[in-house]
């Protein structure tokens, strides 16, 4: 199975509090899988972050639907998916310390790895599309 990585990941912004970046194309498969995690914005809003929750992997989650949650004193945020995919890999380190977000909202803080069958039309909608290598017309 061929994997392309991309050659420059960009971190897109697609609310106040979650950023989503491109991790890997698998063009034979047609499947892309998107890192998940909170911006500096939330992060400075629900400083500091205490707790976090997180369906299992492996798990299938409908775009806008709840994946997990984030509590900060007695503040609760849903987190709600971005894409429809599976969750394919969840930071471990931030489930067991989520004070990492607070440091880290970018780098070590990220979330989770949602995979998906290449959905053009969720990744126009999250303004990545024009990342695919897959179009038609060729490559």
């Amino acid at each position: 199975m061929k994997r392309t990585p991309l050659s420059q990941r960009s971190v897109k912004k697609i609310n106040d509090y979650l950023w989503v970046s491109v991790e890997q194309i698998d063009k034979e498969r047609g499947k892309i899988q998107v890192k998940v995690g909170l911006t500096e914005y939330f992060k400075k809003n629900m400083n500091p972050i205490e707790f976090i929750r997180i369906l299992p992997e492996g798990r299938f989650i409908q775009k806008g639907h709840p994946w997990g949650s984030i509590e900060s004193g007695r503040k609760i945020k849903l987190l709600r998916a971005p894409l429809s995919g599976i969750i394919s890999r969840i930071n471990e380190k931030v489930r067991r310390e989520p004070s990492i977000i607070n440091k880290d909202p970018y780098g070590d803080g990220w979330i989770a790895i949602f995979e998906q069958l290449i959905d053009e039309e969720e990744l126009r909608e999250l303004d990545l599309y024009n990342i695919l290598p897959i179009r038609k017309g060729g490559d």
